[in-house]
């Protein structure tokens, strides 16, 4: 998180204005320079008070009713979102190579009453979904991309992260890479926007009200995201440098898996499958001891289905940070070999 004095100044306009949320005008600026600098063509960034209120409002936005189709595999804001746009959530396996619901996961579930489908991208992985995109354009339902870690990554092409589906939703959690302690971002097609905003706003628009919440992210959030914005490229090369490291030394692991072909993601943090022989909590437990904390996501999964359940069992995540630097890296690589020999 940028110190004080790195976003303070950029507040000068909300006082100069003695307007403090409701878009303001550093709320606009930074939704602006993430639009110039982050969104794919075609595309625009909404701001939002929160990843969830932003799947939350992408689902009200597109006035999705009854079934929506998501995996078990991911963090539970994904079903809370669901569940706050008053929708009924039905819950997919994922891909035991991927660790995401794709095409042959989701497709047999079409065609019976879902009304919108929530593909997610573990971890912040930054894989290609437009073939899931183009199955949910044949039957006429949405796609909606919890994209919460990956605002920053690009696919395997070059493309920007951002542009599949019908909106993509993306978290500025602390934890997150663009972490501003709370907020999130949305991108979609311009012409839509306006609907969005709405939906955070109350459902308020000039005279009409229409379904919505209190979504805004407030001039002091904005601010802190425009430093952390000043520095985000830094970032992305001290985190993917990080997971490059990661890579090489599991390599010697041949148990462990890391995650295969995932584009160019931000990396908030580096996931990998334990093996079977491995108990992952007693594995946990025995790294806090020795020093090293690692987390275990997306754990519980959210329903019972036999790859999501193995997998929840199984993956541990290793830190990065922004500012890792190497000898650091390094301590934490020879506790883990300690563990793993």
């Amino acid at each position: 998180m940028p110190e004080p004095s790195e976003w303070q100044h950029y507040l000068a306009p909300a006082y100069q204005h003695r307007r403090f949320t409701n878009f303001g005008p550093v709320h606009d600026m930074l939704e602006r320079r993430i639009t110039e600098q982050l969104c794919p063509p075609g595309r625009v960034a909404v701001l939002t008070s929160s990843g969830t209120a932003a799947l939350t409002a992408a689902l009200i936005a597109w006035d999705v009713r009854g079934k929506v189709l998501l995996p078990s595999f991911t963090f539970p804001a994904t079903l809370q979102a669901v569940l706050q746009a008053q929708c009924e959530p039905v819950f997919c396996d994922v891909s035991p190579q991927t660790w995401e619901a794709g095409l042959e996961e989701v497709l047999p579930c079409l065609g019976r009453g879902v009304q919108a489908v929530i593909g997610v991208r573990s971890f912040g992985l930054c894989r290609d979904f437009s073939s899931l995109a183009r199955a949910c354009s044949r039957y006429s339902i949405p796609l909606v991309l919890d994209s919460a870690a990956a605002l920053g990554g690009t696919l395997a092409g070059g493309q920007r992260v951002g542009g599949q589906g019908a909106i993509e939703v993306f978290s500025l959690h602390a934890t997150k890479v663009f972490g501003i302690g709370e907020g999130g971002v949305l991108f979609t097609a311009a012409d839509q926007a306006d609907r969005v905003k709405q939906t955070i706003n109350f459902g308020i628009r000039g005279d009409t009200i229409a379904s919505g919440f209190n979504g805004k992210l407030s001039e002091f959030a904005a601010a802190v995201g425009l430093a952390v914005l000043d520095r985000f490229d830094d970032f992305l090369s001290v985190r993917r440098a990080r997971s490059a490291r990661y890579y090489e030394f599991f390599r010697d692991f041949p148990g462990c898996a890391c995650a295969s072909d995932p584009g160019d993601p931000p990396w908030q943090t580096f996931p990998v499958r334990l093996p079977e022989a491995i108990d992952a909590g007693d594995f946990v437990t025995r790294t806090r001891e020795a020093g090293l904390e690692l987390r275990r996501y997306y754990r519980p999964a959210l329903n019972d289905d036999p790859v999501a359940k193995q997998l929840a069992n199984s993956m541990v995540c290793w830190p990065v940070y922004s500012d890792m630097n190497s000898d650091e890296h390094e301590s934490i690589l020879a506790i883990t070999q300690r563990l793993l020999d």
